[in-house]
């Protein structure tokens, strides 16, 4: 009874998410998220923003968290944080918006699409959640470091691991800080980029980039 109670619910979860999906789409109308994909930059992401008003840090981070539900990439949000907010409160809401984006995808893949998850990217990475289960912190926090899986794979990853919540959110958190303190501070100077500031954090944004093929080309791993 209680197994059929939680399909039960895990369907209407599922078909709630559905609806409101295509809700959202019929709403907005496809033509106009595609071209909407289109702005997906640190000034775009800013217009977005700044046009809640007061309520911009809020809804910055909401866009942030909502962002794997589009299949955009992690890297302009973060650097608009820095842009529209400056280093130290673009730095802190970034954190706040790519952390709950990693705890929606950890949840998604743990209670609601558990068996596709494991179908369709358990084997492809197969041997994780061994060293998940032994050193969980480590690894997630050395994963999001350094960014040889998609960000959002390593939530969907974790979530049908072994792994307990705390230590992802831990790991999530050590690991993204790094990342997180160069965009922020790269978005910071977009403003001025003849500065100082401009060129370190470009150079240290371009190491980033490189991080992961410095990494495989040291390790001998083929690109995922």
């Amino acid at each position: 009874m209680a197994l059929r109670t939680m399909l039960n619910l895990r369907l209407a979860f599922l078909t709630a998410w559905a609806i409101a999906i295509v809700a959202v789409i019929l709403y907005v109308g496809p033509e106009n998220i595609l071209r909407e994909y289109g702005h997906v930059t640190p000034s775009g992401i800013r217009d977005v923003v700044l046009s809640y008003g007061p309520l911009s840090a809020i809804a910055y981070i909401a866009l942030h968290a909502m962002r794997p539900f589009t299949f955009l990439p992690v890297t302009p949000f973060t650097i608009a944080g820095g842009f529209i907010f400056g280093h130290a409160y673009g730095l802190l809401l970034a954190m706040l918006g790519t952390t709950s984006a990693a705890v929606i995808t950890f949840a998604m893949s743990r209670y609601l699409f558990r068996d596709y998850v494991k179908k369709r990217l358990a084997g492809k990475y197969a041997g994780l959640d061994d060293r998940l289960n032994g050193q969980g912190i480590l690894i997630v926090a050395a994963m999001r470091m350094v960014p040889v899986i998609p960000y959002d794979a390593v939530g969907y990853l974790a979530g049908v691991s072994s792994i307990g919540f705390v230590e992802y959110l831990l790991g999530t958190l050590l690991g993204e800080l790094p990342g997180a303190f160069v965009l922020t501070m790269l978005g910071s100077s977009l403003d001025n980029i003849r500065s100082p500031l401009f060129m370190v954090s470009l150079i240290l944004a371009a190491l980033l980039i490189l991080l992961p093929e410095i990494y495989r080309r040291v390790s001998g791993k083929p690109q995922q």
